[in-house]
């Protein structure tokens, strides 16, 4: 399935969507895209959200948009040259090894290579009876992309082509290195 009707598929704002993402393409034509709509939930409300990824001959677009209460919507944009990506890794989980070829679940994670976040706590010793400050801890994680996609939820259609992304973006990212 192209990218546009991929996006028209979802039902999720394509009209905006579609807007969004032409102009984040400059002109450029998509090899592939991932398109995802999700719920999430907060405080006691459920809200949709889209992810979408999509892949040039030179950069690595990411959208994220997220249905807002009052019936609107944002939209969030990176664009990320292919030869500034880190790594490329995928989980592909099977249900029948030995007779199938086609996966039930893939996960696809793309380190951006843009940014970090830190997660900063208190450092702790092992006695729970000591007050002593033992200063803090830093852990520091890149800022990636993360999309999982069965086969259940999803259809083989979208496992197909998440294959197929996948395949372009590890082809692409070995070239711009």
């Amino acid at each position: 399935m192209n990218t546009w009707d991929r996006i028209n598929r979802t039902g999720f704002f394509p009209q905006l969507v579609t807007a969004s993402l032409k102009r984040a393409l400059g002109g450029q034509t998509p090899r592939a895209t991932l398109c995802q709509v999700d719920a999430a939930f907060d405080q006691g409300s459920v809200f949709r959200h889209l992810s979408l990824a999509t892949l040039t001959d030179s950069v690595l677009i990411h959208m994220h948009v997220d249905e807002l209460e009052d019936g609107g919507a944002s939209v969030g944009m990176g664009i990320f040259p292919l030869s500034r990506l880190g790594t490329v890794s995928s989980i592909e989980v099977y249900r029948e090894a030995m007779t199938s070829m086609f996966p039930a679940e893939l996960t696809i994670s793309v380190d951006l290579g843009a940014m970090r976040r830190s997660e900063v706590e208190p450092a702790q010793c092992g006695d729970p009876s000591c007050t002593a400050d033992h200063g803090y801890t830093v852990a520091s994680f890149p800022d990636d992309l993360n999309f999982r996609i069965s086969v259940d939820a999803d259809g083989v259609d979208a496992m197909t082509e998440a294959r197929q992304f996948v395949d372009l973006l590890s082809s692409a990212t070995r070239a711009h290195h």
